[in-house]
């Protein structure tokens, strides 16, 4: 029998830790927006935990050298002047809209805003037979990681949002995490997961994410490729 006092702490988790790793890796260790000041550690973490499992919309990544944020939110932070102000960098004026309705853009013909239609829910009827082909996946991405580039380089605020910033909305935060990390489908899955714990890929987008790590990695190696041949030239 093993009680508490004989309980092996060799291969104890640093939970800690392993979450300051996490925000190290998508360059958030000094800006959770949810974080509490003047309380104990401990506090700070508690309520941490409970506002980003419960906020509107949470930062997944921040751009190391010019502080673009991304982050992922339901269709009320995409709604609401005040919610996009308080994102950072302040203000968000860049969404990402991963509905399949046009009818829930209220700043569309503000100047100040900027949209990207990604309608990631019909993403089988976009690419049809090809849908389980790599390169094919890729492209239908492209054009929404080039997006993220273009915004991240000026040093914007994205929010990507559906409905609940959940499953579609959480599968392009994912997808993001893929492209601007490396990371692979899974870890950044788990990435996004503990940053925003409402999202999840449901139906067959964890298939699609895996396609789309396959491309990524077939679009590496023809770089370097590419590269190799290059410096022999």
């Amino acid at each position: 029998m093993v009680t508490c006092n004989d309980e092996d702490t060799s291969n104890r988790v640093d939970y800690d830790e392993e979450g300051r790793k996490l925000l190290a890796r998508v360059h958030l260790l000094d800006n959770d927006d949810n974080d509490d000041k003047g309380s104990s550690q401990d506090d700070d973490a508690a309520m941490s935990a409970f506002r980003r499992a419960h906020a509107y919309s949470n930062p997944i990544y921040r751009d190391p050298t010019t502080g673009g944020t991304v982050h992922v939110g339901n269709h009320m932070a995409a709604e609401s002047l005040g919610k996009l102000n308080d994102m950072t960098p302040a203000p968000c004026r860049r969404i990402v809209y991963c509905l399949d309705r046009q009818n829930g853009k209220p700043f569309q013909d503000n100047p100040e805003f900027t949209y990207h239609d990604f309608n990631i829910g019909w993403w089988r009827q976009t690419l049809g037979h090809d849908r389980y082909d790599p390169i094919k996946v890729l492209e239908f991405f492209q054009p929404f990681f080039d997006f993220l580039d273009a915004e991240l380089k000026e040093g914007r605020a994205i929010l990507i949002h559906c409905l609940a910033g959940a499953h579609r909305a959480g599968t392009a935060g994912i997808a993001s995490l893929m492209y601007l990390t490396g990371m692979s489908a899974e870890e950044a899955t788990k990435a996004a997961k503990s940053l925003r714990p409402i999202i999840n890929p449901i139906s067959d987008f964890p298939k699609l994410l895996q396609t789309l790590e396959a491309g990524l990695k077939l679009k590496q190696e023809q770089e370097q490729a590419q590269g190799a041949g290059a410096g022999l030239a």
